[in-house]
């Protein structure tokens, strides 16, 4: 999902690092963008971004991203691993830039919320994260060198976000059924189900002598006998099969033995083979259960889809808003 969303979801910061593309938009001009030389080294504190009159400094990019560092550095190792950290600090710069653009957005806008609204969220915070201590928050917003009041703008902000966001993004996206539809019958080939069969099997080994071979396939020819009559399978094959005993998963016939395919093939749901024979055993098949080739219904994915197709008009609405807003102010990537 887009950067947004994650700013939305975590109510934070998010992640940034220094390249070689500066991008500079106004309310009346195209975008601009200005190359350099090459990739810059980060530095300790300063500007990472400013869109209008709000700084994004390269600390607060530290901050956001350090809970996902220790992860990625877990992960990865070497000239990969610092590709990753480089990818998630632009990914996290981009998120302040929109979360500083659409609090722009909305001051621009005059979006007003009611007092109720800010109270109850910053009742649900201290309830929440602060185990209902408003000591705890003190000394939290202490270190952070914060007021109460900054405190309580910044979540003004991030509701009035969260609020305009959904306004323009989350309420408008919507798919049409004859959309999900024509989606699944554009792409059905990815919902073929080949022929599938679940089965137990009980194996005799032959033996290594003429004799062996007799005793043996008397053994199983009375087995089968006495499955037919009605005895369990299961409870049969843990007293003769030589093999395990473990319900196959689902299965092409293709993928198993030549001399069993047959009998997965041809066996009806709930019923037990002929006695088949190779060169080194007797086996005995139940078949469990079928599934017939075919297509998975409509109904079992049609809610995949939609979300699918959904999330994809998020995407569109999502990238039209900050397209508008981004047009509207000034951004400047340091």
């Amino acid at each position: 999902m887009k950067n947004i969303v994650l700013f939305l979801a975590l109510a934070a910061p998010a992640l940034f690092a220094q390249t070689n593309v500066t991008l500079v938009t106004t309310a009346t001009n195209s975008p601009k963008t200005v190359v350099t030389n090459g990739p810059l080294v980060t530095a300790i504190d300063g500007y990472a971004a400013r869109v209008d009159g709000t700084i994004i400094t390269y600390g607060e990019v530290r901050e956001s991203v350090a809970p996902y560092m220790q992860q990625i550095s877990r992960k990865y190792k070497g000239k990969e691993l610092a590709e990753r950290i480089q990818a998630a600090y632009l990914d996290a710069r981009e998120a302040l830039i929109e979360e500083a653009l659409l609090k722009a957005e909305t001051k621009t806008l005059k979006a007003t919320l009611p007092d109720k609204v800010i109270d109850d969220e910053i009742n649900r915070l201290i309830r929440e994260r602060f185990n209902n201590d408003r000591a705890l928050l003190s000394r939290a917003l202490a270190e952070r060198r914060m007021t109460y009041e900054e405190w309580k703008q910044e979540v003004t902000d991030q509701i009035t976000v969260r609020i305009f966001y959904n306004q323009e993004v989350s309420r408008r996206a919507s798919v049409p059924a004859q959309a999900v539809r024509d989606e699944y019958e554009r792409n059905k080939e990815q919902y073929f189900i080949p022929f599938r069969v679940k089965y137990y099997f009980i194996l005799i080994n032959k033996g290594k002598t003429e004799e062996d071979r007799a005793v043996k396939r008397k053994q199983a020819e009375n087995t089968l006998q006495k499955l037919r009559a009605g005895a369990d399978f299961i409870a049969t094959a843990k007293e003769v099969s030589e093999s395990d005993i473990d319900e196959a998963p689902w299965r092409n016939p293709d993928d198993v033995r030549a001399e069993l395919r047959p009998a997965l093939l041809n066996t009806p749901a709930g019923q037990i083979s002929d006695l088949i024979e190779t060169s080194g055993g007797f086996y005995i098949v139940k078949v469990e259960e079928r599934r017939e080739k075919g297509y998975t219904p409509f109904e079992e994915v049609q809610k995949a889809i939609e979300k699918k197709l959904l999330d994809a008009e998020k995407d569109r609405l999502h990238d039209d808003l900050l397209k508008r807003v981004s047009a509207k102010h000034f951004i400047e990537r340091y």
